[in-house]
């Protein structure tokens, strides 16, 4: 974690030179640290009782990015019947934190100070909306989302231990979702929820960890032809740039490199669970392979897999919701526009091949001839 933080410390010295981001970034994150592990501390004094919560049969949420990840989180999870985090609850892990935080949180949904990211860029935050539990590995800076949410996205060198987490040393990958785990537990607690919903689409590198510390969860794997997903990231991510640095602020090439490495982290991606799958390092209890489109154009049928999958029992709020989302699918429309791919330096091309794997295993090829 520390060699994270230096690198974030000299990553944004020689992007932003000796300005405001450079004095936020060299005392934010130990601060943040700091009262995080405080917080926590105090939980093992007031709130001890979380320890004897058990998750039981969690169900993860994996996948590439854009391939209907979050549709699928917040679908399952509108009736709020399931435990799920809100941003704010991501943000304050701590239970103690949160009683502390609780006003604030209110006073500003109340006074719609509640937006974080605008949802124009492609994926926006508010602190009282459900969001994906991938962000709370932050806290132990051990996400693909610190290249992207911290000036390390311009470090001159790479980091695969961000991204390789089942290739962690044991200790290393264990305690992160050993945390995981502590923050679902403590998370049961504070809404009375047993079953887990959570969205963690890097953690798609760290399955056979999680298997090890949750051997009975269930995960469902979306897949969506890799040149959908591709260009959608990479212009969310783009967006995610010029909204939290600002374009002309960052030097071309190092956008350009960062793009260049994002592709290659999202070919791994697709890679890594396609080889435990193929391998059946996975075992078919506890993995379920959902398509994009069955999503998208058959959603009563995907749901109805879903139950039978993970057992859930949902409420009838739930089932009618899904109906009715369900006659509403064909009406969607995109509140931002998700750029050509050869803004990118891409080609369709180049996907196809690089990714020929997943065309191949999920019947793409047939979608592609129609290109």
């Amino acid at each position: 974690m520390l060699k994270v933080y230096y690198r974030i410390i000299i990553s944004c010295w020689k992007t932003f030179g000796i300005s405001h981001w450079f004095f936020l970034w060299l005392f934010l994150p130990p601060l943040a640290f700091i009262l995080v592990r405080l917080t926590l501390a105090l939980d093992e004094i007031f709130f001890y009782k979380y320890r004897d919560i058990k998750v039981v049969k969690p169900i993860f949420i994996i996948g590439h990015p854009r391939s209907g990840t979050t549709f699928l989180h917040h679908l399952l999870t509108q009736t709020e019947e399931f435990t799920t985090f809100k941003a704010w609850h991501i943000f304050v892990p701590s239970l103690t934190a949160r009683i502390l935080a609780k006003p604030l949180v209110d006073y500003l949904v109340k006074h719609n100070l509640n937006s974080l990211i605008p949802d124009d860029i492609g994926h926006g935050i508010s602190i009282d909306r459900v969001e994906e539990e991938e962000l709370l590995f932050l806290h132990q800076a051990d996400t693909q989302f610190v290249l992207l949410t911290t000036p390390l996205a311009f470090d001159d060198q790479e980091h695969p231990e961000l991204r390789f987490h089942d290739q962690q040393p044991a200790s290393r990958r264990r305690s992160s979702v050993k945390f995981f785990e502590s923050c679902l537990k403590r998370h049961i607690y504070y809404t009375g929820k047993k079953q887990v919903i959570a969205q963690i689409h890097f953690s798609t590198h760290r399955i056979n960890t999680l298997l090890e510390i949750f051997p009975d969860a269930k995960f469902i794997y979306l897949v969506r032809p890799p040149h959908e997903t591709i260009p959608s990231h990479l212009s969310l991510d783009r967006n995610f740039l010029d909204n939290q640095w600002g374009l002309k602020n960052i030097p071309p090439d190092k956008i350009q490199r960062y793009e260049e490495r994002r592709y290659r982290y999202n070919v791994e991606l697709y890679r890594y669970f396609y080889q435990l799958h193929k391998n059946q390092e996975i075992p078919e209890s506890n993995v379920m392979i959902m398509p994009y489109n069955l999503l998208r154009y058959d959603l009563k049928k995907a749901f109805d897999n879903i139950v039978m999958f993970t057992g859930i029992t949902p409420s009838d709020k739930l089932q009618h919701s899904i109906k009715k989302q369900a006659q509403q699918q064909t009406k969607y429309k995109r509140k931002h526009r998700v750029k050509n791919i050869e803004e990118f330096n891409l080609t369709t091309e180049q996907i196809m091949k690089d990714l020929s794997f997943v065309y191949e295993e999920y019947n793409f090829d047939k979608i592609t001839n129609r290109l």
